[in-house]
């Protein structure tokens, strides 16, 4: 069995690669991707069987003990409703949702349950287990440059000052939309950086790119729903 799944993006020789980058669904990893790329820090990609039209999760059991593992999070609740676009905007020829964002987020086989154990699952293996490094979307919102530096070393690639400026620059929000929009990613990224409408800017892959932008859609019920079940899932 080969426990390194294909990447989502372009294609590199498996000798090349330092490690494995597993995130749940709309963590982030388009965006650390790319600047990962620009630093020279080679990493295969993965949802761990989290993909919205997978049923269970592959047990972290599958990528332990090969290379040493990166795993992103990004706040539960952004993920989710980042993650309602995907399955709604450009996935949606799977059929796989047609509701409300409200109904999205309480659903027990797509919303933020699914997020929460596919997260507390690997939050656990990284807990217990030194070849796991835990970063996240908003320390690399804060602190960019700390944060690759960071991965960077953990991976064993040594980047200077100027690389690390430059791959910020090619992560900004506004340069990889822009990208996105004209077709600048296609030879590297091909399709999976393409937005499925180019009149819809929801169904962009790079959509949003912010912390804490779930609540221009979601009611205070919606995020006190949320928020409980955060909660309940640390008890």
């Amino acid at each position: 069995m080969n426990i390194w799944p294909i990447s989502l993006f372009k294609t590199r020789k498996i000798e090349t690669e330092v490690g494995l980058c597993i995130s749940y669904p709309k963590s982030g990893r388009t965006w650390l991707r790319v600047m990962l790329d620009e630093l020279g820090v080679p990493l295969r990609f993965s949802h761990g069987g989290s993909a919205f039209h997978n049923r269970d999760f592959k047990s972290p059991g599958n990528f332990l003990g090969k290379r040493k593992i990166l795993f992103l999070h990004r706040d539960p609740i952004d993920t989710t409703i980042s993650g309602y676009f995907q399955v709604t905007k450009r996935e949606a020829w799977r059929n796989l949702f047609d509701g409300s964002v409200s109904e999205f987020v309480r659903d027990d086989r797509l919303g933020i349950v699914r997020t929460l154990r596919f997260n507390s699952m690997w939050l656990d293996v990284a807990s217990n287990n030194e070849a796991v490094l835990v970063t996240t979307y908003e320390s690399l919102h804060s602190d960019p440059v700390s944060e690759l530096h960071k991965i960077a070393n953990w991976f064993g690639v040594s980047v200077s000052n100027e690389r690390l400026e430059k791959a910020v620059a090619a992560g900004r929000f506004d340069t990889m939309r822009a990208q996105e929009a004209t077709g600048g990613y296609e030879e590297s990224y091909q399709h999976r950086l393409r937005p499925a409408n180019a009149d819809d800017p929801d169904s962009f892959k790079v959509r949003k790119g912010v912390v804490g932008g779930y609540r221009q859609y979601l009611t205070e019920d919606d995020i006190a729903f949320c928020k409980e079940r955060i909660l309940q899932n640390r008890a």
